[in-house]
């Protein structure tokens, strides 16, 4: 569900060339600008040590059809047989188009603990302008996930955070407008993603805090593990079960608008640090108000900002009032004058 194989531990990079020979005989590595020089050398000597062969390529745009086409003509007149991805989620996306494209298995080592990217079986699509372009949805799973516990204790701890914060939104965002589902008003496979999204979100809330100051140590602690192992696995069997539909709503519509309507203005915050602000919407708009105090605090131990405001920007800002009408006129707020007006003060929540 999501990944064939998963390996996460201390040093396991090293794998990274016998577990290319379990799949075939020539990897086509794709990696990151910033992320693969990190990792150089250890990949290197495991395909060495191996005795593998590879062709590595630095790329650097988001996922586009056109450069899935492009990436994956190169590596099969390369002679590659297997595809692997090294870098954060914009890295991961586009090893998995490059996969699906070129028919060949896929091994993706993530370089980032804040996104479940390495492991969901979909894709975020952009055109060749850098504009969202849809989805895509993958018929199988990632063949392996090599999660290198060395490299996620090297994480800053903002990035860890906002990670947190981003995979803690699956179980709020999954019962839109209610405080939870049953098995018996809901589909299995829906309940099914529900329930880890619960375990997900308990695990996260009781670890996150001491995993970022593990990490600010550069330390692999049990903490650090569980959060790793949550983020990558657990938020991606979440999205597995779900097929990528129906697992956001509120605290990622939020997100978009931000980036829409603020623009340039809004890129100094990660995507978690502005999912985090919206959940806190999204969890009063379900009526539970005291799990949105309870993420305010928890968000405050991590040093993340809670509102417009925290991050710079004022409720009299004619961008707020864009945003905001933004996420009310969507399919997860209901047009009833009851429900928009319960939105609109959810929404006020967040302004400062």
């Amino acid at each position: 569900m999501g990944a064939g194989r998963y390996l996460q531990e201390k040093g396991v990079i090293t794998l990274l060339g016998s577990e290319v020979l379990l799949l075939g005989s020539k990897a086509f590595v794709l990696g990151g600008p910033c992320s693969y020089p990190l990792v150089r050398d250890a990949v290197e000597s495991s395909f060495s040590a191996a005795s593998a062969a590879f062709e590595a390529v630095t790329h650097e745009a988001p996922a586009t059809r056109d450069d899935a086409r492009r990436l994956a003509d190169q590596a099969l007149a390369c002679g590659c047989d297997v595809i692997v991805g090294i870098g954060g989620g914009r890295m991961m996306d586009v090893a998995k188009t490059v996969s699906c494209s070129a028919g060949l298995p896929l091994i993706e080592v993530p370089t980032s603990i804040a996104t479940c990217a390495a492991y969901t079986p979909l894709s975020v699509m952009y055109d060749a302008q850098g504009k969202a372009d849809g989805v895509w949805r993958f018929t199988r799973e990632v063949d392996a996930v090599i999660v290198d516990m060395d490299i996620m204790a090297n994480q800053p701890p903002r990035l860890i955070a906002a990670g947190v914060l981003d995979a803690m939104a699956k179980m709020p965002e999954i019962s839109n407008g209610g405080t939870g589902l049953t098995c018996d008003n809901s589909r299995v496979d829906r309940f099914a993603a529900y329930q880890y999204a619960c375990i997900n979100y308990d695990l996260l809330h009781r670890y996150g805090t001491q995993a970022c100051q593990d990490a600010a140590n550069g330390q692999v602690t049990e903490a650090l593990e569980r959060i790793t192992f949550a983020n990558m696995a657990l938020t991606g069997i979440v999205s597995a079960l779900t097929r990528g539909f129906h697992q956001t709503a509120l605290a990622h519509r939020f997100y978009d608008g931000m980036r829409t309507f603020f623009g340039q203005d809004s890129k100094p915050w990660l995507h978690g640090e502005l999912v985090a602000i919206g959940l806190i919407m999204q969890c009063t708009f379900n009526g539970a108000p005291d799990q949105a105090q309870e993420l305010r605090e928890f968000m405050r131990s991590m040093d993340m900002p809670c509102s417009l405001a925290d991050i710079g920007f004022s409720g009299d800002d004619p961008r707020t009032a864009q945003v905001r009408d933004y996420v009310a006129h969507t399919e997860f707020v209901d047009d009833s004058p009851e429900c928009q007006e319960r939105f609109a003060q959810s929404f006020a929540k967040i302004i400062s």
